[in-house]
């Protein structure tokens, strides 16, 4: 039978990726990094795009420190870290980019990494009745730093400046890390072991317990979960890192309309993280993921071609679809490869978080904005409906 504790968790899984949401204000805060680095905009974007990397290998640092420490101190190091990284980053002098960089990216991107998939993957296994809807309030909840912290931090760093800034983010993780140390856990032995998910949640296809490094190599879907992932990635992060510099430099947008679209498509993105993985327990992954995948074509069409408001609502949609998308998927990964090793099955199919970013640094420093767009958002609607279609080829 389900515990009344879950909801207990279930809350702390959502203060926790609210913390971990925070990694999604970097477009706020570029500006203020190139103007007081004496940076362009690509070389300012560069960690942000990099952090992605550092992100999947936290995640699958994840696993073995869990199974080390348990889940409470697994997830108090990772915000941990995320919150040393700020701190650190917060006294460079100007003339240490390449420290900011290193800090941000090493630091607070394996913070990062360890803090999302330790929730994650517990919060699912708490859930095994209600996958989709669980992740929608845990996972959800990363887009919820936007809407709420965007246009604090954006009047914060007008006012403090980027020092104070980051010195502020790195409070932010005080309680979180308090909470998490009081109440996440794992669940007990044998906790709804007899659970049978219904047909339509799974597409019908037998789950596979994938509880080594072995299996996962060996799985097809392991492989098309990873390719899935990383048609997620490129348009989003190519446009998240720049949407404010390219809107007021490109598409007609003054800077404050543009800072007040990035809490806009905050507030899309996460009505995306609750809509898409809840709608996924009733019509199942596979529909989901196809209205993710053509609402991301579409959007990104709108960026390149459009202009002013278009350009400002298309990235709303964009936000929306990568919203729900990345949070649906530790549901569809624990369908088809099980949660017994939830942690390292999760961090397996980031792989394709960590190829989109390096794929979207490339685009960025060998494109200019447009052309990155164009190429990334081709690739990554083809691999992805591509990929899907195979994950439920007897389906």
């Amino acid at each position: 039978m389900p515990s009344k504790f879950r909801i207990l968790v279930l809350a702390c899984g959502a203060l926790d990726c609210f913390a971990v949401g925070t990694c999604y204000l970097f477009g706020v805060f570029q500006p203020y990094i190139m103007d007081y680095y004496g940076v362009d905009s690509a070389t300012a974007t560069t960690p942000y795009t990099l952090v992605w990397i550092i992100f999947t290998l936290g995640q699958f640092i994840a696993g073995p420190l869990l199974k080390r420490v348990g889940v409470k101190m697994a997830a108090v190091a990772g915000l941990a870290c995320m919150g040393a990284g700020y701190a650190i980053a917060s006294i460079l002098d100007p003339g240490a980019f390449f420290a900011f960089s290193a800090v941000y990216i090493l630091l607070f991107g394996i913070g990062l990494g360890v803090a999302y998939n330790v929730v994650a993957a517990t919060v699912v296994r708490w859930f095994p009745d209600r996958k989709g809807v669980a992740t929608s309030v845990s996972i959800g909840m990363m887009g919820g730093a936007g809407i709420l912290l965007a246009p604090v931090f954006g009047g914060l760093l007008e006012q403090a400046g980027l020092l104070v800034s980051l010195r502020v983010m790195a409070l932010l993780m005080i309680p979180c890390i308090l909470f998490t140390h009081a109440v996440l856990r794992d669940i007990p032995a044998g906790y709804m072991a007899d659970y049978v998910p219904p047909a339509k949640a799974a597409n019908s296809k037998p789950v596979r317990e994938c509880t080594d490094m072995k299996d996962l190599i060996a799985t097809a879907d392991a492989w098309l979960l990873v390719a899935l992932y990383f048609s997620l990635v490129p348009v989003y992060l190519i446009v998240s890192g720049v949407f404010v510099s390219f809107g007021s430099g490109v598409k007609g947008l003054d800077v404050q309309t543009a800072v007040w679209f990035v809490s806009a498509a905050s507030i899309t993105q996460v009505v995306g993280r609750f809509v898409i993985p809840s709608a996924s327990d009733r019509v199942g992954r596979r529909a989901a993921f196809l209205s993710v995948l053509g609402i991301m074509g579409v959007s990104a069409a709108l960026l390149v071609g459009g202009s002013g408001l278009i350009y400002a609502v298309a990235f709303c949609l964009l936000s929306f679809a990568y919203g729900g998308g990345v949070t649906a998927m530790p549901s569809i990964i624990t369908d088809r490869l099980g949660t017994t090793n939830a942690t390292q099955n999760i961090a397996f199919a980031e792989i394709g978080t960590l190829a989109g970013s390096v794929v979207s640094t490339m685009l960025i420093n060998t494109f200019a904005t447009t052309p990155a767009l164009i190429i990334g958002g081709a690739v990554a609607c083809t691999l992805g409906i591509g990929s899907l279609l195979a994950i439920y080829r007897k389906a």
